[in-house]
């Protein structure tokens, strides 16, 4: 956003303070300058100069020799412009003089004693476009004539200027020098997009008092601190020459504001109002719209004007249509604007769009003699949707988007209509109309002085923080009901150009920004707060998944929403939760798993040359309650958080000396065996064989995973039939209920004796599984035996029909001593014992 030097000062005094320092002290008060730009001219080494004598260049068809006085001097300046004749007053730039419209390159034109095709040149004769007074460049600038010794100024003033030679050009033409700031603004500050808003806050934060030329209107207070006692010419009413309004959506506009002019003739700017706008980057239209364009970066209140004669019928509405409404706008595009938009309307149709843009239909031309200036306060949400709908943000949508001051429509609308009226005649019309349909309330926040030093770090007294809040506007009176409390409070009233202020840490913010950050003290020591500690579901599942890392796996976030099909695959129909307004029919379903998100993970890895995939997940999985699963948030709903472990395609690739290993259902198993050693649970969970496919373990009562090779067909959907793929699925919110997993890690000293492993070979039906044989072994909880495992197995016909050996290794451990085979046989003997009453198992002797 670009603010003018020059325009700031027409609210406030800022002699005294250089560029860099206001713009320093924008950027610390949170209106960021991102550039100093220097525009226009002051015209020093300009003089008016009377050209004496104009003839022929000896060298040049195209080129004169002027002989131009400069009051002290006469010098000869050569020119090419085709207009330069004798007895012209004219500008002249003399040697060492900068020229301020810039060169094709960028660069600046600074002027020197030259020769020009064999000719001195002792200056150069400017055009409006070279000087930045105007867009002509066909010929030099005129000032005046020798039979006309006078002019008069380019601005709405009677001033009269004497021409003479060697006069400084300031004093005909004026200085066109200015400072522009750029600011980048945050969007939560609408109420500094306009040149007032920014003097507010400049003027806060120098203590410089800031003015304005808004009336309040008749019966009314301002929100800038006026008291209104000064009345507008005109009177509030329901008709402005006419022209009834109706607000029929009153959600989108709450206050709408229409004044007629009459009589007005349409024509270029004077050259004060083009150069405010021009400053800024805006291109002039006329001096209508100029007016409108300028109360909008002034105060921030957008305008509109209509041609009055382009309005059919009697009254102007505010309303949305159910329907895609073709618009043609003021730039000549017909646009498609989408239903619920709202639009201002005459009696047939649409003639503008509101707040983004006027329509093509009701524009101001320079045959328009009737004007309606429109003032109103629409919706940011109804506008920023249509403008964004549109592609579509104007300077007025920009500002409505953001949240306008809902106090200043009446006096922007007066204040335009007083200026187009000087500036372009006419008689404003003796009533307008201020319709209001929901009254603007002021809002009131209690601030704490303990608490603004306490977050601030300053020391400032109850009457310190009131001068602040006071150079804001803001109203402040103490809460004597809670003077006698140590603190005390401060009741503040946030003026209506303030949105952005609604609780106490606002006001806080705005203290320390005005009182200057610079200022706080840095504290001699700081308090070292701790941060609150996770809850100890947090810390549990954030062990889980540190315990999955460790164990090779890489993590993955699925989408919890699939489609009916898809989740009909997992579970029954019937206890599916679909979604009321799904975006697609491929999620349409809350997730009964997270397998199918790991298997389509799985096949985007496979079909990508990846080959080895081994991932996790952690996530809420979804089911509808059951009398004897009932939902713990919501009572129709089942919510669990699941964790996944999934492996698909190989072990190992084929090197040189060993070929390609597939994953198999044992390398799932066997991870899923380190997690619960890794979280304490090994001694906890029992097997439990479903199918050849399927695998369920348990604590207690209470299903906690279950192990699943998935079927072909279900693979082959997923294009995995031939990479082998295997899943457990964990119940953490189970997990996290039982309260057996260990919660802290806990570490041991190495033992100072060394373990004694005792090998032992059982005979048992073949049917015998030997994980059932192990769970058996750890039921006659012998203390020094430390670990069971497996290593062999042997079918043959030496042992008998139907008949297998499974042969176990037992590892024992005393952290008292060395222990033998005397103190490990007593244990071997109980272990035998429980598997032949179990399972009529004999140990084999050879």
């Amino acid at each position: 956003m670009l603010i003018s030097k020059n325009w700031l000062s027409e609210h406030m005094d800022l002699s005294g303070n250089s560029d860099e320092e206001i713009a320093g002290k924008l950027t610390m008060i949170g209106l960021e300058v991102d550039e100093i730009i220097h525009r226009g001219s002051d015209f020093r080494h300009f003089s008016v100069g009377y050209i004496k004598e104009v003839s022929a260049h000896p060298n040049a068809d195209k080129l004169r020799l002027c002989m131009v006085d400069l009051g002290d001097d006469i010098v000869q300046i050569v020119c090419g412009a085709p207009n330069v004749a004798a007895g012209q007053f004219v500008p002249v730039a003399r040697p060492g003089a900068v020229i301020p419209r810039d060169m094709p390159d960028g660069s600046k034109l600074i002027i020197k004693k030259s020769k020009l095709r064999g000719e001195v040149s002792n200056g150069m004769i400017c055009s409006e476009a070279e000087l930045e007074l105007g867009q002509d460049h066909s010929g030099i600038m005129v000032l005046g004539h020798q039979l006309a010794d006078s002019i008069h100024s380019s601005d709405s003033s009677e001033a009269v200027f004497s021409l003479k030679p060697g006069l400084p050009l300031t004093s005909v033409v004026g200085s066109t020098a200015d400072t522009v700031f750029d600011i980048a603004l945050t969007p939560n500050r609408p109420d500094a997009a306009s040149h007032l808003g920014v003097a507010r806050d400049l003027g806060a934060a120098l203590d410089v008092s800031v003015t304005h030329g808004y009336i309040e209107p008749q019966g009314s207070e301002g929100s800038d601190g006026s008291d209104g006692s000064e009345n507008s010419k005109v009177a509030a009413n329901n008709r402005s020459n006419g022209i009834a309004i109706q607000i029929s959506d009153t959600q989108k506009c709450t206050r709408y504001v229409a004044v007629s002019i009459e009589g007005v003739t349409i024509k270029p700017s004077p050259d004060w109002l083009k150069h405010r706008l021009e400053s800024i980057g805006l291109r002039s239209v006329n001096n209508v719209v100029d007016v409108t364009n300028y109360i909008l970066h002034d105060i921030g209140q957008p305008l509109h004007a209509f041609d009055l004669d382009q309005v059919r019928g009697s009254a102007i509405h505010v309303q949305s249509f159910d329907k895609k409404v073709s618009f043609t706008t003021l730039d000549g595009v017909e646009r498609d604007v989408p239903a619920d938009t709202l639009f201002i309307c005459d009696d047939e149709g649409p003639v503008a769009i509101a707040g983004v843009m006027g329509g093509e239909n009701s524009e101001v031309t320079n045959q328009t003699s009737r004007i309606l200036i429109e003032s109103a306060w629409f919706a940011p949400s109804a506008v920023r949707r249509a403008a964004k709908s549109l592609s579509l943000q104007t300077d007025s949508s920009y500002r409505f988007e953001r949240g306008i001051d809902p106090a200043m429509q009446a006096k922007a609308a007066l204040k335009a209509a007083e200026m187009i009226q000087e500036l372009a005649g006419g008689v404003i019309s003796e009533s307008y109309t201020d319709l209001i349909v929901s009254p603007f309330e002021i809002k009131e926040v209690d601030l704490r002085p303990a608490r603004v030093n306490q977050i601030l770090g300053t020391d400032l007294s109850s009457a310190e923080i009131q001068q602040i809040l006071n150079r804001l506007n803001i109203k402040t009176v103490v809460d004597r009901k809670d003077q006698q409390r140590e603190e005390g409070y401060i009741h503040c009233e946030i003026p209506s150009y303030r949105p952005d202020i609604e609780r106490e840490i606002d006001l806080i913010e705005e203290v320390g920004r005005i009182y200057d950050y610079n200022k706080i003290p840095s504290p001699e020591m700081s308090v070292f707060v701790d941060s609150s500690p996770l809850p100890e579901w947090e810390r549990f599942v954030e062990r889980m998944r540190d315990t999955a890392v460790r164990l090779g796996f890489r993590e993955i976030a699925g989408n919890s929403l699939l489609s009916r099909k898809e989740a009909s695959a997992w579970l029954d129909s019937n206890l599916l939760i679909d979604t009321l307004n799904p975006v697609s029919h491929e999620t349409t379903t809350l997730r009964p798993t997270l397998a199918a998100g790991f298997l389509r993970n799985a096949s985007f890895n496979v079909n990508r040359r990846n080959r080895s995939n081994r991932f996790f997940e952690i996530g809420s999985i979804f089911q509808k309650a059951t009398e004897d699963k009932p939902g713990k948030w919501i009572p129709s709903v089942l919510e669990r958080t699941s964790m996944l472990l999934g492996i698909s395609g190989i072990r190992s690739e084929e090197t040189w000396n060993s070929s390609e290993t597939p994953f198999t259902l044992f390398d799932i198993k066997s991870d899923f065996m380190a997690f619960l050693q890794q979280t304490g649970l090994s001694d906890s969970v029992s097997e439990v064989v479903l199918s050849p496919r399927e695998l369920q373990y348990h604590m207690g009562p209470h299903e906690i995973a279950r192990l699943t090779s998935p079927a072909p067909e279900v693979l082959s959907e997923f294009g995995l039939e031939k990479s082998p793929t295997y899943f457990i699925e964990i119940d953490l919110t189970v997990l996290f209920d039982t309260k057996k997993v260990t919660r802290d890690v806990r570490f041991k000293k190495i033992p100072k004796f060394p373990s004694f492993e005792f090998d032992a070979a059982f005979i048992v039906n073949q049917e015998v599984r030997a994980g059932e044989m192990v769970e058996t072994i750890r039921t006659c909880e012998l203390p020094s035996l430390k670990n069971i495992q497996v290593f062999d197995l042997y079918e043959g016909d030496s042992i008998g029909k139907g008949k297998k050996s499974v042969a176990f290794r037992l590892t024992f451990l005393d952290p008292l001593k060395t222990m033998n085979i005397n103190d490990v046989e007593p244990s071997v003997k109980t272990i035998e014992t429980a598997l032949m009453q179990k399972y009529q198992a004999k140990l084999r002797s050879e």
